[in-house]
């Protein structure tokens, strides 16, 4: 899962280079396969996104979309579904993420990381007609009722019933959505959303059930006078800010790194702790918001 955020329009193309050798290399030599469907959202003029139902290192349809597309705010996520494959939530490119819904008449985006197990009687879900029943509102889902856009359209709805401004309205709903009993069980409520104005990132992972080094959620800013700008041909006055579960320019991959750019330099990733939300605003990288849900 990535996302990035520029005060410039530019393009994601090295970054999903890297993101697919990695995913691909996880795949072959580790056997951890986010082969499922695949994603990539952008920002121009609203929300866009473009799907696949299969792995992003094989799409050409996504490759060649990320890699002519220029962007202020970008996401791309790759799947690996806890579902069967033969479930209705299994692999389809209807499941895949991102997923977007209208609030207020404008498109929101999101991407998530792990699994959420809803309780009884919170919701009606009607897989094959996509309707998901909601506090007495109907909502038309995009997926055959994936546990990921459920719990975006259960965020959406908390926002659109908080009402105020961003980002503390979404801050103020996620802390309600979460704290609610509405939630069985969950592994990680990892995410990355984008609204017309911001980019969100959540890390939010079950420390009773899983390493903390598993749901990972990483920052990392890049100037176009920095090193690794110049070797990227960046302009100057370029800034890119890049959230991402997997810090990929950091020690732990540059050899792979420079495989695709010949001396690469190694990149400071910042972790995001459990529980913290970076809020970005859209075309200006350098204004976060790190906050304690």
């Amino acid at each position: 899962m990535l996302g990035m955020v520029s005060n410039l329009e530019t393009y994601l193309n090295f970054s999903y280079n890297v993101l697919a050798a990695i995913l691909k290399k996880l795949c072959e030599e580790r056997g951890e396969c986010h082969k499922h469907g695949s994603g990539f959202a952008w920002y121009q003029n609203g929300w866009n996104v473009k799907r696949d139902d299969g792995p992003l290192w094989e799409s050409k349809d996504l490759k060649s979309f990320i890699t002519y597309t220029r962007s202020k705010a970008m996401i791309i996520h790759a799947r690996k579904a806890t579902y069967p494959q033969y479930s209705p939530q299994g692999p389809k490119v209807e499941n895949s993420h991102p997923f977007m819904a209208e609030l207020r008449g404008l498109k929101w985006v999101f991407a998530h990381n792990g699994r959420v197990l809803f309780k009884k009687n919170v919701f009606n879900l009607r897989f094959s007609e996509r309707i998901l029943e909601y506090r007495g509102k109907i909502y038309k889902l995009i997926s055959y009722g994936v546990d990921s856009e459920i719990f975006f359209r259960i965020l959406l709805h908390t926002v659109d019933e908080i009402g105020g401004e961003e980002p503390r309205n979404v801050i103020d709903a996620l802390r309600k959505t979460i704290s609610e009993e509405i939630i069985e069980k969950f592994y990680s409520l990892n995410f990355i959303m984008g609204s017309h104005r911001y980019l969100y990132a959540f890390r939010f992972y079950n420390e009773e059930e899983v390493e903390p080094d598993r749901y990972t959620l990483y920052y990392m800013i890049r100037r176009g006078t920095s090193e690794a700008g110049k070797i990227l041909r960046k302009k100057l006055s370029e800034i890119d800010l890049y959230i991402s579960s997997e810090p990929l320019t950091s020690e732990k991959w540059v050899e792979d790194i420079r495989k695709f750019k010949e001396g690469f330099p190694v990149e400071e990733w910042i972790p995001l702790k459990n529980g913290e939300i970076l809020v970005v605003p859209i075309g200006k990288p350098t204004k976060i918001i790190i906050e304690k849900i």
